[in-house]
């Protein structure tokens, strides 16, 4: 990320929801490609530039193949299934989730929010008001047809409810990734505890850590709506280790393969 470019995230103009962010980002890849066709349809190519014509549409199709998955997680957003996806890719849900999944956990890492660099301003009402002109200016139609679709630039409401969730999910980030941390710890102590009086009482500790953690990610599952079955996955997975160390208490511990970090998509 260019620190440079990036407003200090104090100063950024409050995002649009979720899904507003998504259609933006997506427009401005519409324009995108447009532009470059426009230029590419009455460009001339040289006779002493060989490969010029692939070189275009191959840049044509990278810009595609972005809006692919901005599509895709446009359709996350409002609430479209992996199967239903699939089925509009023509492919089953694992064959959509393994080829889209990444793409969507990298969106939610931004906060499911555009980034402001190089791809419009960070002001969603700048950046959608560029695009609003660019469009009258190419249909002849009065100005607004996209900033009409995103509702939440109205809805100052919506704007920081939306907001509100993002700093929850940092929040519940964070807190997952200390209890990672003393998940780890707990398990040292119980395996130091082995055989001991102490042993019963620092399995306890240790479980109690990993349900702590399942209560994260079950939060994570309502204020994280598209990745909400990755985090009840993590969440049974957690609580599952916390039985098993509640089950064999007094048993020599082995460290569970869940304590590290996962990804939250």
């Amino acid at each position: 990320m260019d620190e440079t470019n990036e407003p200090d995230e104090r100063a950024r103009p409050p995002a649009l929801t979720p899904v507003d962010e998504a259609m933006l980002a997506r427009n401005h890849t519409l324009f995108e490609i447009v532009e470059a066709a426009l230029i590419d349809i009455a460009a001339r190519y040289p006779i002493n530039d060989p490969g010029g014509l692939l070189r275009d549409a191959l840049f044509l199709r990278g810009i595609t193949d972005r809006l692919v998955d901005q599509a895709v997680i446009v359709e996350r957003e409002l609430g479209s299934s992996w199967t239903a996806i699939g089925k509009a890719a023509g492919t089953s849900k694992q064959t959509a989730h393994e080829r889209w999944n990444t793409k969507a956990a990298a969106w939610a890492m931004m906060g499911r929010q555009r980034n402001g660099i190089s791809r419009g301003p960070a002001d969603p009402a700048e950046h959608a008001r560029n695009l609003d002109e660019w469009l009258a200016g190419l249909t002849g139609e009065a100005p607004g047809r996209i900033s009409h679709v995103l509702t939440s630039l109205r809805d100052e409401t919506a704007r920081q409810e939306a907001n509100a969730r993002r700093a929850e999910v940092k929040h519940l980030e964070r807190r997952s990734e200390e209890l990672r941390l003393e998940c780890d710890k707990a398990y040292r102590a119980a395996m130091e505890a082995v055989g001991t009086d102490a042993a019963e009482e620092k399995n306890a500790v240790w479980a109690a850590r990993h349900f702590a953690r399942a209560e994260v990610y079950d939060r994570l599952a309502v204020v994280e709506e598209p990745a909400a079955a990755e985090h009840r996955r993590s969440a049974a997975a957690q609580r599952a280790i916390a039985e098993d160390i509640l089950r064999r208490r007094g048993l020599t511990p082995e460290p569970p393969a869940t304590t590290q970090k996962g990804a939250l998509q």
